[in-house]
Parts: C-alpha cells; sequence; structure tokens
C-alpha cells in the first residue's frame, strides 16, 4: 500500500506480506532498523533500553513525516502505537486502531478475564497484593500444588511467574502492586489462535501450540508450533478452542473492536482454559503469512487493514506448515540482555542450528527436552 510503514519488531513480520514494503523495526538488515544503525541486537524486554528504544522509533516517525506529510502508520501493538503517536502529537498517522479504553480494557489480563469468565472457562485464581505474599498461607488454601504469579500486563512471559517450594525465598514481590494467582497445571499444553475481526465477520486462523520455558522463575515464550498442533490436539479440544476463541471474539466485535487479535489459553484436563488476549499480532504471524502468500491469500497486515474497512473476510481453508524455535537468549546475571533469534522449520526440514533450548520433534510426545 502506498505512503504505509510498518512499525514493529522485526522485519520479517512484513517479509512475507505484498500489503507493506516499509518499515521501522528492531530488529533487521532493512535501513530502518535499530539493529542496523547501532551494528547489534538490543533487547527490547530489558527496562534499561526502553528510553533508547523510544526515541529510535521518535526520531524515524518524524522524520518520514516530515519527508511525507500524507504517510501513515500501521503498527504491531496497537496499546503501544497510541501511547506513542499521542506524545507525538501525530494520532492522525496512524491506521487500524481502536479506540483507547478498549485496547486498555482488551490488553489487561485482569479485567478481560474478569469479563470472559461468565462465557468461556478460565482457571481459578485469587488476587493478592505484593506486601501480602505469603508462601505458607498459600499452601495452606490451595494444597501442595505450585502457584502462577502474574502481573496485569506484559509479553512473552514478563510479568508471569511460577511460584514452588523450591524457590519461595527467591520470589520478591512488589509492594503496591497488584497480582493474580492461579494453581500451576503440569502437562498442560499452551495454545495461541490468531483472529481477525470486522462489522460483518469474525474469522478463525489455524491454531498452534506455544513453546514455553521455565527460565529464572519464568514463563518465557520460546516459539510457535503449528505443526506440532495438529499431532498433539484431539479433534475434541481442537472444536473447544475454536468454539471459545468465537465466542471472544464476538464479544469483542460486540464491543466495537476491529482488527487482529491473539488469544492464549491452555488445554488441561480435558478442557480448554482461556488465559489472556493481545490486541496485537503475535511472534508466530510470520508464519501465518509465510502460509497464506504460499496460497495466494493476502497477509495479516492486509486482512487487519480490511477489517477496518468492514469489508467481509473469507479466507479459503489452508494449512500451516511451519514453526518457528528462539535460540537461547544470551543471558547476564539471570537476567536477558540480549533478544534471541528466531529460527523457520518447515514440516521437511531439519533444524540447522548448533543450540536449542529444546528439541523440535519431542514436542510431539508432549515433552520439551534441551540438547542440539
Amino acid at each position: 500500500m502506498k505512503d504505509l510503514v510498518w512499525v514493529g519488531i522485526r522485519n520479517s513480520e512484513i517479509e512475507y506480506s505484498n500489503f507493506i514494503d516499509n518499515s521501522i523495526v528492531l530488529y533487521g538488515d532493512n535501513v530502518n532498523s535499530l539493529q542496523n544503525k547501532v551494528n547489534k541486537r538490543i533487547n527490547h524486554n530489558n527496562e534499561k533500553n526502553y528510553d533508547f528504544i523510544d526515541e529510535f522509533y521518535n526520531n524515524e516517525i518524524i522524520k518520514q513525516v516530515k519527508k511525507n506529510p500524507n504517510i501513515k502508520f500501521m503498527y504491531y501493538s496497537q496499546i503501544y502505537s497510541f501511547y506513542s503517536m499521542k506524545k507525538l502529537g501525530l494520532l492522525n498517522h496512524i491506521i487500524c486502531l481502536n479506540n483507547q479504553d478498549l485496547i486498555e480494557f482488551v490488553n489487561n489480563k485482569f479485567k478481560i478475564k474478569e469479563y470472559l469468565k461468565d462465557y468461556v472457562p478460565v482457571l481459578n485464581y485469587i488476587y493478592i497484593n505484593g506486601e501480602d505474599y505469603n508462601f505458607d498461607k498459600l499452601r495452606k488454601k490451595y494444597g501442595n500444588v505450585k502457584f502462577v504469579i502474574q502481573t496485569e500486563e506484559g509479553s512473552g512471559g514478563a510479568g508471569t511467574i511460577v511460584l514452588s517450594e523450591n524457590n519461595k525465598k527467591d520470589i520478591k514481590l512488589e509492594n503496591n502492586c497488584k497480582y493474580m494467582v492461579t494453581k500451576y497445571c503440569e502437562n498442560n499444553i499452551p495454545v495461541n489462535i490468531h483472529i481477525l475481526i470486522s462489522q460483518n465477520d469474525i474469522t478463525l486462523l489455524p491454531p498452534s501450540i506455544q513453546i514455553i520455558e521455565l527460565l529464572f522463575n519464568k514463563l518465557i515464550y520460546k516459539g510457535s508450533d503449528f505443526i506440532a498442533y495438529k499431532k498433539i490436539v484431539n479433534p475434541k479440544m481442537n472444536s473447544k478452542l475454536k468454539e471459545y476463541a468465537f465466542s471472544v471474539g464476538k464479544l469483542m466485535q460486540e464491543k466495537g473492536y476491529r482488527g487482529i487479535l491473539g488469544i492464549d489459553s491452555i488445554i488441561y484436563d480435558d478442557e480448554v482454559y482461556f488465559m489472556e488476549i493481545n490486541p496485537r499480532f503475535q511472534n508466530s504471524s510470520i508464519l501465518l503469512n509465510k502460509a497464506l502468500q504460499e496460497n495466494n491469500l493476502p497477509s495479516l497486515q492486509e486482512l487487519h487493514y480490511n477489517c477496518f474497512l468492514n469489508k467481509n473476510i473469507k479466507l479459503k481453508a489452508f494449512d500451516v506448515n511451519y514453526s518457528s524455535y528462539i535460540n537461547e537468549y544470551g543471558v547476564l546475571n539471570r537476567k536477558f540482555e540480549v533478544e534471541p533469534i528466531e529460527k523457520l522449520d518447515s514440516i521437511n526440514e531439519k533444524i540447522k542450528c548448533e543450540n536449542f533450548s529444546y528439541l523440535s520433534t519431542d514436542i510431539y510426545n508432549k515433552s520439551i527436552k534441551k540438547g542440539k
């Protein structure tokens, strides 16, 4: 699309999209990437880098607007786009943006779960304040189990802690901060599904398994596997996931939401439990785009745009025979210092990489192992 720039994390997000040619991103070999400008990858999940990254985005956006007053921007994340462009006074240059209150509501893990618990299954939960955290009290109430503790916001595992007998002394919660506590479900299968919402349509895209690894007491996203989903998830759970996703989509549609959404759930004990909504594109969007392109279908970016034009979103059925795997994080002093690199794997290829934090083949047997 003429005069349209993608603002995202990785240039690979539009690699298989013919809808957008130009981008402002953190990672990639294109001219307008932070990686290209500073000659290294800077972790966007590390708080110490936030100001530097914001400054990079702002400078590049202002340059583009000065060069072309008609230019428009499509963002990877709606919540970030609103805050960023409002600060710059350039909200009129964004396309595909929902109402601020609606985006904040959908993005809030606590509020959205409170709202959806009457419509789809969710795990039982309680709230605690950081200053009131007491492991023994939790055990007395729930028994000898592990717990998952979450903050209101965060992605990729940031803000999600696993609490157990072994690490209870290491967990420090912030005072004056509210946390949601649920039981940790052993041997669950974490899944994700993209949906597209227009005025008249709710379109479900092929689901994937999320590769999650426990690192430093946090559940960290390590990749997506569309191939494994078809191998592991039985028809009954697949039907339930899609039924609940459609219900969530219908509720969001009635609230006026338009465009792409990612829904995270877990399959556990013969049920699908809703976890959270991401009002943005996903790490796995690149895999869907690759499959869409192979089937001569519009990219997610174009479909997202069409949702805001209230066009009918009709897609023929297609398969996604790809998975993405994230290389080991660079780690320093038990903190993630280097942004990981994703590798693409197809159903007919073996991964050509020396070190991964898990083996892709073993997930088909519901296990994830370390190794080469």
